[in-house]
């Protein structure tokens, strides 16, 4: 276990609270690699003990650093010290497994769900088609080095891709936006996002290896072909504790 107690001079005089302190003290060891990823911590009992303060104090500060996505909880083994975030650009279209490799990450799909559905309101919407028409749905859980990062479900207009139900080991293991190019030549050329925070469901939070009523971040996006014909209606979840987006923004 790493001793950060000796960084962790608190001050009961000063005005900045204590659980403020003790989370400037982490992130201190944090950023100059006292503390590396995969490092565990002592336990909030044991902070408080060798600091002498509240265990509730402790607390305050170890989740407020988790919240943030420096620390992670597992469960039954402790507080580490996360990883840095999974940085996305907004600026270009690109596929989870090419933005994955690109990063030096090994890019995987868990197949959750492959099945034909009628068409919702929003589904319809999205993709210009009649409400009840057939939808593929194709949901998977997204890992990076064996790490669950994002729950993402698809929504492809059936009659478009016939027998893509036959598709499975390909959807499982490789890109999607592949699977359309290479097999159906239609080339995804643009979307249209948006981007919001929502709590996951006890549901979304275990596939996603993370505390239920944790933050995650959705995002929904209408990809258009090379025709600006819509293509895909994608949901995806995000795990906010380790992943962010970014928008280049130029005048």
């Amino acid at each position: 276990m790493i001793d950060v107690y000796t960084a962790m001079a608190l001050d009961g005089d000063s005005p900045v609270p204590l659980y403020f302190q003790i989370q400037s003290c982490l992130m201190k060891a944090i950023d100059n690699g006292t503390l590396m990823p995969g490092n565990k911590l002592p336990s909030e009992r044991e902070l408080a003990a060798k600091l002498a303060v509240n265990r509730l104090t402790v607390r305050q500060a170890m989740s407020e650093l988790v919240n943030e996505g420096f620390l992670t909880r597992k469960r039954g083994l402790g507080t580490f010290v996360a990883r840095p975030k999974v940085e996305q650009g907004l600026s270009k279209l690109t596929s989870f497994t090419e933005d994955m490799r690109k990063r030096g990450f090994r890019p995987a799909a868990r197949l959750i769900a492959l099945e034909v559905q009628g068409a919702d309101k929003k589904m319809a919407q999205s993709l210009r088609i009649g409400l009840g028409e057939a939808v593929i749905v194709i949901e998977r859980l997204r890992l990076a080095d064996e790490e669950p990062m994002a729950l993402e479900i698809s929504h492809l207009p059936a009659g478009r891709f016939p027998a893509f139900l036959t598709l499975r080991t390909e959807v499982s293991q490789g890109s999607l936006y592949d699977i359309v190019r290479d097999r159906y030549n239609v080339t995804l050329c643009a979307a249209a996002e948006t981007l919001e925070a929502k709590v996951a469901s006890a549901r979304e939070a275990a596939l996603l290896e993370m505390p239920s009523g944790m933050p995650v971040l959705l995002r929904e996006r209408v990809t258009f072909d090379q025709n600006g014909i819509p293509v895909e209606y994608a949901r995806s979840l995000y795990r906010s504790d380790r992943y962010k987006f970014m928008v280049e923004v130029g005048q």
